[in-house]
């Protein structure tokens, strides 16, 4: 009898956590959950926690509370002034109505594949209304490698922004038929298409040419105004190292005149017989043949100097 009675508590005790752990259930941070009864939703659970639930009839589906990300393919449009371009969007989602989600979309995967047409189609009509400048520029401030002399068009003129084309994006696209709420829209990517990148290479490399062409233009400008000022500078140097170098030559042959005409003034058949050296220095060579008469002075010097000029020497020593 004890047996059975245990036996029967036993059985009573498994039906009992058998029931339990078939209605308890636990929600996540960050996930909501959606109870349904023979497949259709009969409650939302949003709140963190231990939840309960009928047994064995009721199911939960769990769902993503948080922020999901979206990213498109990049899609080939035309913008208002014309320019054919690819353009790549990025976007962030989340579910807002679960209960309205489950019952019109039911998973996080086909509500990506809502995005894809809702999203896609939203830009490809506000960049239709914009000029490409608004879609890759937010501001008309110079960049930075841009030149003085950069003349913009009325196209090239920034009238709206990106943040405000992402904005338009953004509120182009309604989601609450389906409980979810767009919460972000932001443009990854722009580029021409392949067909016309070729031709707006060839022009940037013009532009770049063209550039670089004035800047040599005006580094030479500048080499030239150097140069001139240096060789004007120059010039001037030299001109007034020649006027002092003639003002001392001048002074030197001043002061050697004077003291030749002084030292000459205190003996002047020395400085006769020197004159005559002179001569014999200049006229003589290593080679040199000389015909002179016996009465010459050259001659007379040769031989042997007069006695007078021999004393004239010696007190000049």
């Amino acid at each position: 009898m004890k047996t059975k009675v245990a036996l029967i508590v036993v059985a009573l005790f498994g039906i009992a956590a058998i029931v339990f752990f078939s209605s308890a259930f636990v929600v996540e941070e960050g996930k909501q959950v959606i109870v349904t009864e023979f497949g259709k939703p009969v409650n939302d659970v949003r709140t963190a926690g231990l939840h309960f639930k009928s047994p064995f009839i009721q199911e939960v589906h769990s769902l993503e509370k948080r922020l999901l990300p979206w990213d498109g393919a990049p899609e080939s449009m035309q913008t208002k002034d014309k320019k054919r371009i690819d353009i790549d969007v990025w976007a962030r989602w989340r579910i807002v109505e679960p209960m309205t989600f489950f019952e019109k979309v039911r998973t996080e995967q086909r509500g990506q594949k809502i995005l894809d047409d809702l999203v896609d189609s939203a830009v490809r009509d506000v960049v239709a209304q914009h000029n490409l400048i608004d879609v890759v520029r937010n501001s008309n401030n110079e960049l930075e490698y841009e030149i003085e002399d950069t003349d913009r068009s009325a196209a090239d003129r920034v009238e709206h922004g990106r943040d405000v084309v992402e904005e338009k994006i953004l509120e182009g696209v309604d989601l609450k038929e389906y409980g979810m709420e767009l919460v972000k829209v932001r443009i990854k990517r722009v580029n021409y298409v392949e067909s016309v990148r070729k031709t707006v290479y060839e022009r940037m490399i013009s532009e770049r040419l063209r550039i670089a062409r004035l800047y040599d233009s005006e580094a030479k400008e500048e080499e030239n105004r150097i140069v001139g000022a240096t060789q004007k500078e120059l010039d001037q140097i030299q001109g007034e190292m020649q006027k002092e170098s003639a003002e001392i030559r001048g002074k030197a042959d001043a002061e050697v005149i004077r003291m030749t005409a002084e030292a000459y003034g205190k003996s002047p058949e020395f400085f006769e017989f020197l004159r005559r050296l002179e001569v014999l220095k200049t006229t003589l060579g290593r080679d040199t043949r000389l015909i002179l008469s016996t009465d010459s002075e050259l001659f007379q010097l040769l031989k042997e100097p007069s006695e007078s000029e021999a004393i004239d020497i010696n007190a000049a020593e």
